[in-house]
């Protein structure tokens, strides 16, 4: 079996940010390279996907996916739903615009909108964490409200990382099928060096779905920092094989 080396784990490719995103909507792009950070693609996508659960929102939808995002703005604008404006800024750059929009809609829809990008505005900060615990305190669905409260403690207000913890434990009971709120956990374990509780939920979260490469990066990291090298290299051998990365050496 080859060693496997510490930088064979150190950084994986979803966190290496080689590009920029698109800053202004006129250009009627989704990206301004072709290298986007992995991460805010997903947010991007995301974003899109749970803004298809808003019927009257299709006709601008299939405008962003044109990449006609100055043309999807106009027509959110004029149309609705307001959600749509915010998404169209959000995804061209435009996050303290967003966030204005999404802090403004009490609608229990916008909660899974507002945790996605609750990050990206910090002039925006107590505005979003107050909005977001209100819509996931009174309206939203259980499950969903738990894991984006606990997001928002998380990117928001880190000082209350504790608090995060047991809304993340009943995202995960909640809804049996869901896997983030446990890979959430899982890091927040590993950042504060309690291994075995890391362990169990990214193991529970791979239970779930096998396919999460990211799981199988992370355990590797883990039994590795635990010096159970024969673990760590079968988590590495998955996640490259999920990643379709050549193997280690």
């Amino acid at each position: 079996m080859p060693v496997l080396l510490l930088a064979q784990i150190g950084s994986p490719p979803e966190f290496q940010s080689s590009g920029t995103f698109q800053s202004s909507p006129s250009a009627g792009s989704l990206d301004g390279s072709s290298h986007v950070a992995a991460e805010r693609t997903q947010i991007n996508e995301s974003l899109i996907r749970h803004l298809r659960a808003t019927p009257e929102a299709a006709p601008g939808i299939r405008l962003i996916e044109n990449r006609l995002l100055r043309e999807a703005e106009l027509h959110f604008r004029k149309h609705g739903p307001a959600e749509g404006t915010a998404v169209v800024l959000f995804l061209t750059g435009e996050t303290g615009r967003s966030a204005e929009i999404l802090c403004s809609i009490d609608d229990p829809r916008v909660l899974p909108l507002l945790g996605e990008t609750v990050g990206a505005a910090p002039a925006w900060s107590a505005r979003l964490l107050a909005r977001i615990e209100k819509l996931a305190t009174s309206h939203a669905a259980p499950a969903a409200a738990e894991y984006y409260w606990a997001r928002a403690l998380l990117m928001q207000a880190p000082e209350r990382t504790a608090e995060a913890i047991p809304h993340l434990e009943r995202a995960a009971e909640l809804d049996p099928k869901a896997t983030r709120a446990l890979l959430e956990l899982g890091r927040l374990h590993a950042a504060q060096h309690r291994n075995q509780e890391a362990v169990r939920a990214f193991e529970g979260a791979l239970f779930r779905d096998p396919s999460l490469a990211m799981a199988h990066y992370r355990l590797a990291a883990l039994y590795r920092a635990m010096g159970d090298t024969g673990r760590a290299g079968l988590h590495l051998r998955e996640y490259q094989r999920l990643k379709g990365l050549a193997p280690a050496r």
